[in-house]
Formats: structure tokens, C-alpha cells, sequence
């Protein structure tokens, strides 16, 4: 077994960027990234081609979605754990710091009453 890193997961499916990858992941349509590193995951290539198989063969959104329960379930087998991640709250958790950021800088740009934007001192 190797683990794939996002480049190849994306030539293997056909994804083309990383936020579809992600958005199939938030909708259990693909299976949650293995860490390899403080900062790096990929992605066993059994899983990513138990689920091309599965959508190459016509299978339902639902039906893949049990598959990707019960892969996930096999990364567990033989530990006598459920498969447990906390990779669903940290990637909202990331996505709310990413919205904040984002209001906090359309607020500086905002226009103001007196004309202009924000900061300028025009009169």
C-alpha cells in the first residue's frame, strides 16, 4: 500500500483542485486524509481506487458513502476502536477563522459617510 499525496489523488479522480477533493470529503464522498507529517496527509491509494471503482461502476452517492464508512471503518480494523476523527471540526473550526479574516477586511475597505474609503483623510 503507498499513500497518495493531493496531486496524485487528484490525476487519479479527476478532481481539479483541492477544494473539490475536500468539498467530496465534507459530504462523505471521499475519505478523510491520513497525516504523514506535522503538516502533510495523503490519501491510501486502496481507498481512492475502491472509490473510482465505485463511481466507475455507477454507484449511487449513498452507496459510496457506505463505502467510504467502511473504509474508514478498515483503517481501524484489528485496534478495537470506531474510526474517530476530529479532522471535520478542525476543518470548520479553520473555515470560521478564514470567514472572520475576511469580514475584518472587508470592513477596512468599506466606504465611509463622509466619502471615500475607510482611513482616507479626504475631505
Amino acid at each position: 500500500m503507498s499513500i497518495l499525496r493531493m496531486s496524485a489523488v487528484k490525476a487519479e479522480t479527476g478532481h481539479a483542485s483541492h477544494a473539490s477533493v475536500y468539498t467530496a470529503i465534507h459530504d462523505r464522498l471521499f475519505t478523510v486524509p491520513v497525516p504523514i507529517g506535522q503538516r502533510a496527509v495523503g490519501w491510501p491509494d486502496t481507498e481512492v481506487k475502491a472509490i473510482n471503482a465505485a463511481r466507475i461502476a455507477g454507484k449511487s452517492d449513498d452507496q459510496i458513502r457506505e463505502l467510504v464508512a467502511k473504509l474508514h471503518e478498515a483503517r481501524m480494523a484489528g485496534t478495537g476502536e470506531p474510526f474517530r476523527t476530529d479532522w471535520f471540526s478542525r476543518s470548520a473550526h479553520l473555515k470560521k477563522q478564514a470567514a472572520k479574516r475576511q469580514k475584518r477586511g472587508n470592513r477596512l475597505t468599506q466606504v465611509s459617510p463622509l466619502g471615500g474609503e475607510d482611513g482616507d483623510c479626504a475631505p
